[in-house]
């Protein structure tokens, strides 16, 4: 964990207007150098369309690199170099909140990532993320910083890179994309025995869009249930399936909080025999 520098990488898919003016424009808002702004698109006709609308004062390169949320950012992943610094962000991030956080609200969102970093450092954390929701309503009363097993939304969140380790990549999303940001927070909480979380900041976004990235909402229902299901199968101690009013399914974490190496450890050889022996009564 030596790597102080970070890159931004954007995923987008059908989105170039989008991308545009919201997250490249928050960026450039917030006065993050453009040199550390990397755009990813799937195909060729993609990037020909994104280079005409792209400004190219606020971004650095566009890359073609995989179809699929999930394989777009195993793609960036194995590109950039182990112990890398990458904050991922979404397409269509409007703004970027740090006005509640005592620890934030006075300096800058370069800032903020870099601290981030040096927190995981800290807190022998691979991953942070802040609070899915941007209502400050429900970020006023959340602790500045948390370690325990919390949801790491797939919108923006921030990684030190280990392309190599096979343990914490996506199995379950990678078909359809839905729910990747709970395996992902889920399996670096095996792997690592904490998670951060920066309840303070929040982001403004539309999760469930009608052009591009991983679809509207109605298209969404049954791969979202459909990966609920797969990750209450293999992970039931972490979480439980919810549905909410609109009938989008969701895995709910449970609270569990951040654990010690000889803890962690010891889970770990818990879940290989539960695996052995699932395997054995299949045979």
């Amino acid at each position: 964990m030596v790597n102080k520098d970070y890159v931004v990488c954007v995923p987008s898919y059908k989105r170039a207007s989008v991308c545009n003016e919201k997250t490249l424009n928050t960026l450039h808002k917030h006065k993050i150098d453009s040199k550390r702004i990397y755009v990813y698109v799937a195909n060729k006709e993609e990037y020909d369309l994104y280079e005409k609308i792209l400004d190219k004062n606020k971004y650095n390169k566009l890359i073609i690199g995989k179809k699929g949320l999930v394989q777009q950012r195993e793609f960036i992943m194995n590109l950039w170099p182990e112990g890398k610094h990458i904050v991922f962000l979404d397409d269509d991030i409007q703004s970027v909140d740090l006005s509640l956080s005592a620890q934030f609200k006075n300096h800058s969102l370069d800032y903020f990532i870099k601290e981030a970093f040096e927190e995981c450092k800290n807190n022998k954390s691979y991953i942070w993320g802040v609070y899915a929701v941007f209502n400050p309503f429900f970020r006023k009363p959340k602790k500045e910083m948390t370690r325990d097993l919390n949801f790491i939304v797939g919108a923006f969140y921030g990684i030190i890179n280990r392309p190599k380790l096979k343990s914490i990549k996506l199995t379950i999303s990678k078909e359809s994309g839905q729910k990747e940001d709970i395996e992902r927070t889920i399996k670096y909480f095996i792997e690592d025995g904490v998670v951060l979380r920066f309840n303070k900041i929040g982001f403004e976004t539309k999760y469930y869009g009608k052009e591009g990235g991983l679809g509207r909402f109605e298209e969404r229902l049954e791969p979202t249930m459909e990966s609920c299901k797969k990750l209450e199968e293999k992970y039931p101690e972490y979480g439980r399936i919810k549905v909410r009013g609109n009938g989008m399914g969701e895995f709910v974490l449970k609270k569990i909080p951040y654990q010690t190496e000889p803890e962690r450890k010891s889970k770990k050889t818990v879940r290989k025999r539960r695996k052995t022996n699932k395997t054995k009564k299949n045979k």
